[in-house]
């Protein structure tokens, strides 16, 4: 998984999760689900306003709940605590999740990241 320079970790993170809009000025409201968020810093959404922050609230209360999306951000926080990919045994360890779990996580990241055209 190729990292992300701080620059742009920086830019994704002013960026409204519900409509896109540069947050440029005033507090940048921020939320970490229990789902994740391919693509965004940290699992982190944000908000520009209230009521984007309701609307992205209600948006992921209604979503089905999927174990690998979940499973997904256990191993992404262990490798970026890390400093990098680990391996199947350090991520075990790390995550508290089985083999049987971690490669379904990998499988439910690729297919997120074909579904959404970006390359594994």
């Amino acid at each position: 998984m190729e990292r992300d320079n701080p620059d742009k970790r920086r830019l994704l993170s002013e960026l409204c999760s519900w409509c896109g809009v540069v947050i440029a000025d005033g507090p940048v409201l921020t939320l970490e689900p229990s789902t994740i968020h391919l693509g965004g810093p940290a699992a982190a959404l944000t908000a520009c306003t209230d009521d984007h922050l309701a609307a992205l609230l209600d948006h992921y209360r209604r979503r089905p709940f999927v174990h690998e999306e979940l499973w997904a951000g256990k191993v992404a926080r262990a490798e970026e605590s890390a400093g990098g990919v680990l391996t199947a045994e350090d991520l075990t360890e790390a995550t508290g999740l089985d083999l049987e779990q971690i490669e379904r996580c990998r499988a439910w990241i690729e297919t997120q990241q074909y579904r959404l055209g970006r390359p594994c």
